[in-house]
């Protein structure tokens, strides 16, 4: 059963707090982890629904809380925004064809000098030199 109530005080170093109900009662105890992944930080005051559950001690804790009141950032702490288009992802960069060709002409270009015909006959006539010794 979901119920309603304000976040009656926060510990932000601490990462925890307290709801008070709206139909009464004791104020419940409430971690970060029970808020939404939504970027923003809980706030005194704030309203939010929430579920009850018993922890192993006997004591009841807020959990699943969803906001009622939306929170917005003041408009100096908002990001700026860059352009229309959303970021682009870190990932494997693709390999131009352009950098290919040089790697090729590169490769074809040493090749050709380790095993040109000019290398065959100086390695030929140090062969021919050492047979004669």
């Amino acid at each position: 059963m979901r119920f309603e109530g304000t976040l009656d005080s926060w510990y932000a170093e601490r990462g925890h707090g307290m709801v008070r109900p709206e139909q009464g009662g004791e104020a419940l105890f409430v971690h970060v982890s029970a808020f939404p992944l939504d970027g923003q930080s809980p706030q005194e005051g704030e309203r939010v629904s929430f579920e009850v559950v018993s922890k192993s001690d006997g004591s009841k804790q807020a959990v699943r809380l969803q906001r009622l009141s939306a929170y917005k950032l003041p408009s100096q702490l908002r990001p700026v925004r860059q352009g229309s288009r959303p970021p682009r992802p870190i990932g494997r960069r693709r390999t131009s064809p352009l950098v290919w060709m040089v790697l090729a002409l590169l490769a074809l270009g040493v090749g050709a000098t380790v095993w040109s015909p000019a290398s065959h006959a100086l390695v030929a006539s140090r062969e021919a030199a050492s047979a004669r010794h």
